[in-house]
């Protein structure tokens, strides 16, 4: 049973959205450790309580606003494993400076802050790797993957290079390199079968 709605007036869907986007800028501009929950209210015309009617704290704030800039991951059924993670990885083809700025500014943070790695993996790692799953549970079926894969291991290769490629190299993300890492490293990976051993 669901618990009642509070009292007072209903969520403003544009301020939703409005507070989210105030963070990603803030995020680009400021970094995570500078960005307040008074500064995103105040580019919003809002005061401090509505967001925290919204958000716990500003760790949840920022999960949502990087869980909403990337999209929701589709979860494709093309029958082939390949053109499954190409269209998994959809949300990346396009190359966007805002949102690799955004992600840059939280990278860093990231690592010496535990309530927002929690926050952001629950937003965005997560789903990334519930689809994923999916995917290669399927392609499983279908006999294209054996059933032994590592999914917790190889689920992490297409965000760990592609954020190196934000932070560390500076570079931006797009449909050539994403093609690179599901040609060159995810679908060798997952279907490799070890040869079979002639009779001796």
């Amino acid at each position: 049973m669901s618990s009642p709605s509070k009292a007072g007036r209903p969520r403003s869907a544009d301020l939703d959205l409005a507070l989210l986007v105030a963070t990603q800028d803030l995020l680009a501009e400021v970094g995570y450790d500078r960005l307040t929950i008074e500064t995103v209210a105040a580019r919003c015309g809002a005061g401090k309580a509505t967001v925290y009617r919204r958000w716990a704290g500003k760790s949840e704030l920022v999960a949502a606003a990087v869980a909403q800039l990337h999209g929701e991951y589709p979860e494709p059924d093309t029958g082939t494993l390949r053109g499954d993670l190409v269209l998994m990885s959809s949300t990346w083809l396009d190359r966007d400076a805002r949102r690799d700025a955004v992600v840059a500014g939280l990278l860093t943070a990231m690592a010496h802050d535990a309530g927002l790695r929690e926050a952001v993996r629950g937003a965005v790692a997560e789903p990334h790797q519930a689809v994923f799953t999916a995917i290669v549970d399927r392609a499983v079926a279908r006999g294209e993957v054996p059933a032994d894969r590592d999914l917790e291991m190889i689920g992490t290769v297409f965000p760990a290079v592609t954020f190196h490629h934000l932070t560390v190299l500076a570079a931006p993300v797009g449909k050539e390199l994403v093609e690179r890492i599901i040609d060159g490293v995810l679908v060798p990976a997952l279907t490799w079968r070890e040869p079979a051993r002639a009779h001796e």
